[in-house]
């Protein structure tokens, strides 16, 4: 019937075959363009469906927050090129995205935009800017899903760009209510379609589905504003990332799957030993396993188990003993008096300490009948070079999931408390802080991908397991990552630890600015020239500190910020890089950084708690997976400080419309008097300017006053200007009056109180200010 159609329209009009294909070709390419337009977006969910569901999983959290119908925008972090495939697999209607006119310059890209109906925008161009947003608006006025991304580009560390108000043009223009819904994806940073350590699609992708998580958050009010915007991302981070550490393995059962896949990889150096000792994975976990055995027949069933020991390779395989066998670790501070770790002791139950008799000799324990010791010595006395030998072939033949059943810990739960660590008590009595196993890996993987932390790596491992920093920064950090550490006992002992850097070339620093201090006056220039890391946190890094320590060493020391409570790691300062044309900040001096991804931050009014703007000081809160569980025995003192979720850490701070972070001062380093906040924190630092010297010289405290309702004490070491010559500089610098403290209050003392881990003991500070003035 056809062949007679076409050939009635030969016979009648008299059309060559020319003609008539002239004729139906326009028809055909119209056709075709159709079933692109109007079929391809149906077609294109198959495809999705195939992609998420196994080169990637993907979760889904709040997607009924997208409304079935009227016109809604997205608002998305940029992290990767496989962006809007996840998000046209979150949302259940057809999504047009406002993209980057530089993605229509690759054939494949601009193909795939093209079918999703895309559109382009270039910033570059004013005119086609606003037509750009014209078209956007439009859709918006049809009813459609419109994606913009704010940042106007990929990450290039994993933390978000500055954000753009582009988004705003937009709506200004459309006619239609809005609904506005922040998105966040988590878990594509580190991919091969991402910045992460420079190498966009050039790292070996991982032969296993890349779990992935998107989350839509709550629609936005009317009139938000840029700072706003990124606070909500920031949150809906937090709270995937939270959602995701429930997912996590344990610490152990990671270190076990890395050490059964690279036995041979480095894992710990011993500079002590002579010779030093360099253990790869294979012998660590052997290690660790043979102590395991060796201790079940000596412990009962007590969960919380002692540890008395220096920054070590015994310290270390220590704590990887007794979590395979799922015992909660309490390492004791050594340098805090017989009463602390006494009630330390008491608090957890704790009924055997595992201690050297080498080390004890040297830092006596004291503590009562109760709690029983048991001495490494002992282990490797009965222990035999048989079963070591035994454990590392396991550990070469064995992968890691065959691994973790053999030594009983698939099971381990990551809601399992970890450690016990108890606060350095700088401000107050210390308190067992209850850390889980999802605490800690929570915070390793948030930091871990800040940092871009990878097996070529050797942290300097100086800070005490004792620390929170210690505990989870320089020991399970690397184990998880398969990367490496070297341990040394004493941070003060800056000259041997600038030797061992230039010499077992670490790349990864954890110090305080107290050790900046040492390490400035000891070192030699090209110690630390293999360091591409160097954090500092437990207290303020002065800013002159920092660039002496640059100019010297060729490093620029960056501050982080982090507290016991929250597993420590809070934010950091990072590296400002320059990937493919585009520099992001990742430092701004005199901040404590962003928040690491899956942490956020508020700051509110100490005595409301009402949130405060952006740039107004107030109390810092976080909130994130690695808010502690709370305070051992203690849940009058945990309620206090968490609230709704949200940590109160006490200190004083500002949050940036940029989202840094910058601590004006712990609130009990506040004095009141008349009735005025006075800033202990602030004064020191002026202080220390006029006198001209990066190292801590003066200490102030506040005691109680009849007439002003407290007083400033300033306890000093020999100062190179009198009493009043400094106060009539600090008057010169625009100190007001209320801030200076009086000539009779400066009082000489032989040295500053400092805890272990090298901060003032402010606590210290306070008793020897009372005493100064018989109060």
């Amino acid at each position: 019937m056809s062949l007679t159609l076409v050939g009635y329209l030969f016979d009648s009009t008299g059309l060559e075959w020319a003609d008539l294909l002239f004729l139906f070709v326009p028809v055909v390419l119209f056709w075709l363009y159709y079933l692109l337009v109007r079929i391809a977006p149906i077609a294109l969910r198959p495809s999705l469906w195939l992609l998420t569901h196994t080169f990637y999983r993907l979760r889904i959290h709040h997607r009924q927050r997208i409304p079935k119908r009227g016109a809604v925008m997205l608002l998305s972090n940029h992290v990767s090129y496989m962006d809007w495939m996840m998000i046209l697999a979150t949302c259940p209607r057809p999504v047009r995205f406002v993209a980057s006119a530089n993605h229509w310059k690759n054939p494949v890209l601009a193909l795939a935009l093209w079918v999703v109906r895309a559109i382009p925008i270039d910033g570059r161009k004013p005119q086609a800017l606003r037509e750009s947003f014209k078209r956007a608006a439009d859709a918006l006025n049809r009813g459609e899903v419109i994606c913009y991304f704010p940042e106007g580009d990929l990450t290039r560390n994993g933390t978000m760009l500055p954000l753009y108000r582009g988004f705003q043009k937009i709506l200004d223009q459309a006619n239609v209510p809005v609904t506005i819904l922040p998105l966040f994806l988590f878990g594509l940073w580190g991919s091969v379609t991402s910045h992460y350590q420079g190498k966009l699609f050039r790292r070996r992708p991982k032969l296993e589905s890349r779990p992935i998580d998107a989350g839509i958050g709550e629609p936005l009010p009317a009139g938000f504003t840029v700072p706003q915007l990124r606070q909500r991302l920031q949150r809906l981070s937090a709270e995937l990332a939270t959602i995701v550490s429930a997912r996590a393995l344990p610490l152990h059962r990671q270190f076990v799957r890395q050490a059964c896949a690279h036995p041979f990889r480095s894992a710990i150096v011993d500079p002590t030993s002579e010779p030093a000792r360099i253990l790869n994975y294979g012998k660590t976990l052997a290690g660790a396993m043979t102590l395991s055995k060796w201790l079940r027949t000596r412990l009962d069933d007590t969960p919380h188990v002692g540890v008395w020991l220096p920054t070590s390779l015994g310290a270390a395989i220590v704590n990887i003993a007794l979590a395979l066998l799922g015992r909660t670790s309490v390492n004791l501070n050594y340098t805090a008096g017989k009463d602390s770790n006494q009630a330390a002791a008491n608090r957890t139950g704790m009924k055997f300490i595992l201690t050297s008799k080498r080390f004890e000799s040297r830092v006596p324990l004291e503590l009562d009948d109760t709690v029983q010791r048991i001495y490494l010595e002992d282990s490797l006395r009965d222990i035999s070079n048989v079963s070591k030998l035994i454990a590392f072939l396991k550990v070469i033949l064995f992968p890691g999931w065959l691994m973790e059943r053999h030594l009983g810990i698939q099971s381990h739960s990551i809601d399992a408390i970890a450690t016990v660590v108890f606060s350095s008590g700088s401000t107050g009595e210390p308190k067992g802080v209850m850390l889980s196993q999802r605490n800690l890996a929570g915070n390793i993987r948030s930091f871990v991908e800040t940092l871009e932390l990878c097996p070529e790596d050797r942290l300097h491992g100086v800070l005490p397991f004792f620390h929170s920093f210690g505990y989870t920064v320089t020991l399970w950090a690397p184990l998880t990552v398969g990367a490496s550490a070297l341990y040394f006992p004493d941070p003060r002992q800056a000259k041997e630890i600038g030797e061992q850097c230039k010499k077992y070339r670490t790349t990864g620093l954890i110090a305080t600015a107290t050790f900046l201090r040492f390490y400035l006056r000891r070192c030699e220039a090209d110690d630390f020239k293999t360091l591409r890391l160097l954090v500092c946190g437990a207290e303020k890094l002065p800013v002159a500190l920092a660039r002496e320590f640059e100019a010297k060493f060729g490093i620029l020391p960056l501050e982080g910020y982090g507290c016991t409570e929250l597993s420590p790691v809070v934010s950091t300062n990072i590296s400002d890089v320059t990937r493919l044309g585009v520099t992001q900040v990742g430092n701004q001096i005199g901040t404590i950084g962003h928040p690491i991804p899956g942490v956020a931050a508020k700051v509110c009014d100490p005595d409301t708690y009402e949130e405060k703007g952006f740039d107004e000081e107030g109390m810092l809160l976080i909130t994130g997976p690695n808010v502690m569980e709370g305070y051992m025995h203690q849940p009058e003192k945990t309620a206090a400080v968490i609230r709704d979720g949200w940590y109160v850490t006490g200190d004083m701070a500002k949050l940036g419309q940029n989202g840094f972070i910058t601590i004006t001062g712990r609130l009990s380093r506040f004095a009141k008097i008349a009735g005025e906040m006075v800033p202990l924190e602030r004064i020191e630092e002026e202080m220390h300017h006029v006198l001209g010297t990066n190292d801590r010289v003066v200490a102030m405290a506040a005691v109680p006053d009849d007439k002003r309702g407290e007083r400033l004490i300033v306890l000093h070491l020999e100062l190179t200007i009198s009493a009043e010559e400094l106060l009539e500089k600090l008057g010169e610098r625009g100190i007001p009056n209320l801030w200076i403290p009086s000539v009779r209050d400066f009082f000489a003392v032989p040295e500053m109180p400092v805890l272990g881990s090298g901060k003032l003991d402010l606590r210290a500070v306070q008793t020897l200010a009372r005493e100064k003035v018989g109060r």
